[in-house]
């Protein structure tokens, strides 16, 4: 029996994809590439923008042909957006046979049993949470940066959820308040994967620098480098996504000292102009986030630093868009992701006007990825 993973969105994503399948593989399935030999098909979704999970419910539409050709099969949609669709999917899709929302991933094990019971008459196994030593590789394609790790990068989540309110933002709905794993069990993950070969570690979560767990003390996302960086066998570590907002001091400190740091940050900025800041509610200024750029620097003159920008944000003016532009002159990032902005349902955002017609928002993306591509060009040339 073999099963089929397709992944929407970000490196969580991948992670709890590769954590889902635990479960199968527990029970022998195999996986596979192809959609033709598999007996079952975990779907997991991505909400963020509106086009990942349209994708998303195209291709789940698409599927009823491979459904149909054997009714044993088995379709599973999990995730975010699964989250947001609730039981409304399976009702415009019947033919699924579990939807399993990212809130609900640690009952994953349960569900399938449950599943596998009711359409294979397998007999339950006992299971009661994922195995720590679950391996999370990552896959990318040959265009992606290689500053966000290779192949054999292995992720470990720290943490899910988020606890803030930026206004575009869909992911605390889904994804829940931020819930933080315990130190002892991460750095158990971490000793498995160098066991198995892995020598680049993936540190995950949603605001991953926000990461606090009390024991015996108090450790904090600082205190957490510190404990990998001592970790025998681990090569390289990298994180994401942190949020400006926990960037302070001590986890700058921490980045220095700690050799096994990859000098490289992505730093989500969304935009230059102090108003839409504000709007957004990302909790810091232009000029606070500058400075977090300068201590980084001085802390690490090495460092290469990656962002994130929203363009057409409701009411974002043409200055406002310049604001975003100067700011990327003044960081001279190392490269970024920039999106239009697109309304998720239930966000404070989509209750205002989007009111930058759809050409303004594409000819802003296009100046910014031209602004970017010739802000890196002429850093290298800098640097030759």
């Amino acid at each position: 029996m073999k099963y089929h993973l397709i992944t929407y969105g970000c490196q969580m994503n991948t992670a709890d994809s590769e954590e889902m399948a635990q479960p199968l593989k527990k029970r022998g399935l195999m996986a596979t590439a192809s959609l033709k030999e598999a007996d079952i098909v975990l779907m997991n979704t991505c909400t963020v923008r509106d086009q990942a999970e349209h994708r998303a419910d195209s291709n789940i539409g698409r599927l009823r042909v491979w459904k149909d050709k054997d009714p044993n099969r088995i379709l599973i949609i999990a995730g975010c957006a699964a989250s947001r669709w609730g039981d409304s999917i399976q009702k415009k899709y019947p033919f699924i046979d579990l939807v399993s929302p990212a809130t609900q991933i640690e009952q994953f094990p349960e569900a399938i049993e449950k599943v596998l019971k009711e359409r294979w008459n397998w007999e339950a196994e006992t299971t009661t949470s994922f195995e720590s030593n679950t391996v999370w590789t990552k896959r990318r394609s040959e265009q992606t940066p290689f500053l966000f790790g290779s192949a054999e990068t292995a992720y470990v989540t720290i943490m899910r959820g988020c606890n803030y309110t930026c206004s575009y933002c869909i992911v605390p709905q889904v994804r829940g308040r931020e819930k933080y794993r315990p130190l002892p069990e991460i750095l158990d993950e971490i000793r498995s994967k160098v066991v198995q070969g892995h020598k680049e570690i993936m540190l995950l979560g949603q605001t991953v620098n926000s990461y606090y767990h009390r024991d015996h003390k108090v450790y904090d996302f600082a205190d957490l480098l510190r404990v990998v960086d001592a970790v025998p066998g681990v090569g390289r570590i990298r994180f994401m996504s942190p949020h400006p907002r926990h960037m302070r001091g001590p986890v700058i400190q921490a980045m220095a000292e700690c050799a096994k740091v990859a000098r490289h940050i992505h730093l989500p900025v969304q935009s230059g102009s102090d108003r839409l800041l504000s709007d957004m509610k990302r909790l810091y200024t232009r000029a606070d986030y500058l400075d977090i750029i300068r201590q980084l620097r001085k802390a690490m003159p090495e460092i290469l630093i990656t962002t994130d920008i929203i363009v057409g944000y409701p009411g974002e003016t043409e200055a406002e868009f310049l604001d975003t532009l100067s700011l990327m002159e003044d960081v001279r990032f190392d490269g970024l992701f920039a999106f239009k902005y697109s309304p998720r349902p239930g966000t404070t955002a989509a209750d205002q006007l989007d009111n930058v017609p759809n050409e303004v928002k594409e000819q802003r993306l296009q100046q910014v990825l031209a602004l970017n591509k010739r802000l890196v060009r002429d850093s290298a040339l800098c640097s030759n």
